[in-house]
This record gives C-alpha cells, structure tokens and sequence, in this order.
C-alpha cells in the first residue's frame, strides 16, 4: 500500500505540473509577471527562488496553482508587492483573448498530455486483440461464418483497437461488413443484423438432469418475465427453480461476446488465499477456461449455495447448460506454479476475493508499425475523449450523479491495481486521469478554469468586464462548494472502497 500512495503521489504531481505548466508558459508568453508556481497547497514545504518566480512544493496535494501579479484586481490598491511591478506585466491589464489562452493553456495541455502518453503506449505496446470469445448459437455472426477465436480487425471499415469498441460501431447497424482474422489469414464477411433476446443466465436449483440443448417453460407467467423463484420445466420433463438471473433485453445485434480478461490473477488480497500468477481452472465445478466462461463462473459463485445449473438461454431455448457443485463454500480449483490444488473460500472470503482481485487481459496486443500505431493511438483517444464528453454531459441527468466520480481514495486503488499490471495499464491510467484533468476544468463552473473563461468570453464579446468584485465572490464560493464536493465524494470513495 505504500508503494501505491508514493506512485499515486508521484503520478500527481506530474499531472498537477504539465496542467499548470500550461499557465505558466502563456503567462510568461505575454509577459505576466508569475510570482509563484505551486505543486499543493498549504505551508511552503520546500522552496526555489527563480529570476521572478517562486517555485514551491506544499504537503496538500490535491492539485496546484501559478500565482500571477495582477490576477485578483480587488486586492491590487492594498498590495505594496505590486508597487514594483509594471502594470503593463499585470494579467488584469491584459486584453481578454490573452487572459482567455493563459487560463485555456493548462486545460489543453493536459488534454494534449493524454494524447501523447496515449500514442506512446500505442506505439511501444500496440494494441488489444479484439477475439470472439463466444458466437451465439443460430445468430447472425453464427450464421456469417464467425467463430470463437477469431479477431476482428475492422467494422463497418472502422478499425477495431479494444473489445468495447465492437458494439459502437454495430449499435443501430442493420449491414454489418466485418474484417477478421483466423490462422493468419484475414478473411472478410458481412451479415444482417437481427433481434436476439431476451437472453438469460439463469442460475437454477435442481438436481435433476437439464438437456444442454433445448427448451424450457414456466410453470407460472412467461418466459418473458422470469424472477427468481420462478419454477422452469424443461423439454425432458425435469424443473429447477430459479435461484438469481440476469437478462439482456431483445436487441439488434451480430450475437458475439468478446474476450475481456482471462482467470489468471494479477493482484488480489493475500488474506484470500490466493495470490498473483495464480491461474483459476473452475469455481464450483464451472470451467473457467474462456473469458465468457470465468465470468459466467463468478456469477454462479456469489449467488448459489447449493447444487443447480447454470443455464445461457435465448428466449426459451437453452443454448448451453453447465452443472455447478456448491455446499455454502466456493471451491475453486488453482494451478500455482505446476501444482494444482482447491482453494476453499467461506462467503466473506469470496466477497474479499472478488472486491480485490485484477486479471490479466485474455487477449495478446498486435502491433501495426510505427506509424500506423501513433495514428491509431489519436484514433483511440478521440474515442476515450469522446465517450468522456458524452458522459459529462448527460450525467446529472442519471440517478445518483456524484456516484460516478472517483476520489483519491478511489484513485489509490486504481493506481495499485494497475501497477500490477504492468507499465502499458499504469500509463494508460494516467492517460485517462489526465484526460479527464483537462476536460473537467473545462466545465463553466465558478473557480474551475472553465468559470474563469466564461467571463473572458463575456468581456471579448460585450467589449466590457464584469464588474472584479462579482466575479471574485462568484469565485471564491464556487472554490468553498468544490471543497465540500471534494470531501463528499471522498467519503464516497471510503464507503465504496472500504477506506
């Protein structure tokens, strides 16, 4: 844990200085005199006394700040240090386009940093895999000839650079035209899309023998509409009862599930008895030998304690059917090392288990070339940036907004699980949190960059500035409400993540 918080740290301040080197530089840029250059805040641990400016280091690390002569005109008359200072060098004696790019600069640099860091991933560690895992049986991708272990290389002409991004390009796509994959040799293939679903993963009680292919009814409601508790009976005459489920309504779609992550651990609690390199072959008797597979078993394990069957099902017609072994304990079956052995968890060691543990991805990077790679690397962020626009913009409108955000305490965690992953999952994150840097301060927010904007804005389009004083007050309380959103969201994050 104190590795993760000194990477947590050191990854800060890093992003804290590329945001406010981007002030720094524009300031200086139009000759704004900058008095201090700040990582944290609070008291001065450390200090550097440039030519003008003072570079400090302070011990609260919840982000930085360049101090520059002139940038609160209430307190100009009163402060003697500016006696000495031209005024011409004063950021409020600066036209409004220059105060607007000084304060845009450390939103765009930090935007223009997960751009790079994200093509420097992309060209050292190129990119996922995009495998079938699983073709649902009698769907469109079935009958276009796909296969599990094939790999998608482009849809509908788009490239394919992770497993997520296979449903963006066939959402709302009835002609489907894929580029795969198989033995070397890339082969191309086009389907119509249709509806598939409801499906369902059902976990049901029964000891009685389920057909692997087949149907099933309720012996009460419809198929439709199944709940837990619902009796199922089947084509040979045997019932279950269904203990938990979950459905994916009717949609539109190819019916392929992509590999995601494989059951080898990449970090994990050590009080679970598990450990990293670890490699789960079945929980509860459910092999775990596919992406689809290790999750469908994961699924059983925290809902079943007794023996049942685990049922994949499209409307009412069982696809595949896997029998699971559970006496309250989960079982799982471990190869460490070249032993393999069962490790037995109680209910809240499980829990334990699944709240920490990480795997490793269940797909190999391919590799483009050089060019190509830094290519498909902006190609790749404009989507991450994209999906973070949209879901900047429509998420107050989801219940229990402030849920999506992710505090330090929550930050921590990712940073520790990623480190155990590798490099390429760590640089990726700080991509992400950089991303999101530059574009959260880009929201019209009083105190944010963006707030600051908004009245540069004002002042180019109406040829006046708002009165200092509103604007100062407007700023000051929105810096008290982002505090107080700071330390709900932290407490958040200590409910969510356990402290």
């Amino acid at each position: 844990m104190a590795l993760t918080i000194l990477y947590f740290i050191l990854i800060l301040v890093g992003i804290v200085m590329v945001h406010e080197f981007g002030h720094f530089i524009f300031a200086k840029m139009f000759g704004v005199y900058v008095t201090e250059f700040s990582i944290g805040f609070g008291p001065k641990l450390f200090s550097i006394k440039g030519k003008e400016t003072e570079y400090c280091f302070k011990p609260i690390l919840l982000g930085g700040y360049v101090k520059m002569a002139g940038d609160n005109p209430i307190e100009m008359e009163n402060d003697s240090n500016l006696e000495e200072i031209p005024k011409d060098r004063l950021l409020y004696s600066k036209k409004a386009w220059k105060r607007f790019l000084i304060v845009f600069a450390g939103p765009l640099f930090s935007i223009l940093a997960g751009y790079a860091l994200m093509m420097v991933v992309s060209l050292i560690w190129g990119f996922p895999q995009v495998q079938i895992d699983w073709v649902v049986p009698n769907s469109p991708a079935a009958e276009a000839g796909l296969q599990s272990g094939d790999v998608l290389k482009s849809v509908n002409g788009h490239v394919i650079l992770s497993p997520t991004e296979v449903s963006m390009f066939v959402k709302g796509q009835d002609n489907i035209n894929v580029e795969y994959i198989r033995n070397g040799k890339v082969h191309r293939t086009s389907l119509v899309t249709r509806e598939i679903g409801p499906q369902y993963f059902l976990v049901v009680s029964s000891s009685a023998s389920v057909p692997k292919g087949g149907e099933f009814s309720l012996a009460k409601g419809n198929f439709e509409n199944i709940s837990n508790g619902s009796v199922l009976t089947f084509s040979n005459g045997s019932t279950g009862t269904v203990v938990a489920y979950q459905k994916i309504p009717r949609a539109k779609e190819m019916g392929i599930y992509m590999a995601m992550f494989s059951s080898k651990i990449a970090s994990v609690d050590p009080t679970t008895k598990l450990r990293k390199g670890d490699v789960i072959l079945s929980i509860d008797g459910i092999p775990c030998d596919t992406s689809f597979n290790f999750q469908n078993a994961l699924f059983v394990a925290s809902v079943a304690s007794t023996n049942g069957v685990l049922l994949v099902t499209n409307q009412n017609k069982i696809l595949t059917a896997q029998r699971f072994h559970s006496n309250g304990n989960v079982i799982l079956k471990v190869k460490r090392g070249n032993d393999i052995k069962d490790i037995i968890l109680d209910r809240n060691e499980f829990k334990a288990f699944l709240n920490s543990v990480a795997t490793y991805p269940a797909y190999k990077n391919w590799y483009p070339g050089a060019w190509d790679a830094a290519v498909y690397g902006v190609i790749r962020t404009n989507r991450i940036f994209t999906k973070m626009l949209v879901f900047l913009a429509g998420i107050f409108k989801t219940k229990n907004a402030l849920n999506q955000f992710v505090g330090p305490v929550g930050l921590v965690k990712m940073v520790g699980q990623a480190s155990n992953e590798g490099m390429q999952m760590l640089l990726t994150l700080i991509a992400f949190i950089t991303l999101n840097l530059g574009l959260v301060n880009l929201l019209p927010l009083p105190a944010l960059d963006g707030g600051h904007l908004v009245f540069a804005v004002i002042e180019m389009v109406t040829g006046k500035r708002v009165n200092p004083e509103i604007e100062g007050y407007i700023h000051t309380v929105g810096f008290f409400l982002l505090m107080a959103l700071f330390v709900y969201i932290t407490y958040l994050d200590i409910i969510r993540f356990g402290g």
